[in-house]
């Protein structure tokens, strides 16, 4: 990361489901809104995620495409359920985004 980046860290947990992606859906689009700055670094960090529906997934595509289009540096902490890493896997965004096993690993990578 340059000294001018700034580092962006966005935590989601719990289910990540039809309820719950419609309650969080507009805080979590305006964090990443905010992030407008090339060169800047995101990280969503999924360690707390329990569950993940194609809501879900949805959600983390659209992020993407966003901080992509943005030129956006993008991490992903990768979440702790062997299920919502095979959901992940499956979708094919282990694919597509890049995922550590921290906080300080994406930090000193990206």
């Amino acid at each position: 990361m340059t000294d001018s980046a700034a580092f962006h860290s966005i935590k989601l947990s719990g289910r990540l489901d039809t309820s719950r992606v419609g309650e969080l859906e507009t805080r979590f689009y305006a964090e990443v809104g905010a992030i407008k700055k090339a060169g800047d670094v995101a990280l969503l960090d999924l360690s707390a995620v329990e569950f993940l529906s194609s809501l879900g997934i949805r959600l983390l595509v659209t992020a993407g495409k966003t901080l992509t289009q943005r030129h956006v540096k993008l991490g992903v902490i990768a979440p702790g359920s062997e299920d919502v890493l095979h959901a992940l896997e499956t979708s094919g965004l282990t694919q597509i985004f890049r995922f550590f096993d921290s906080e300080d690993a994406a930090r000193a990578a990206l």
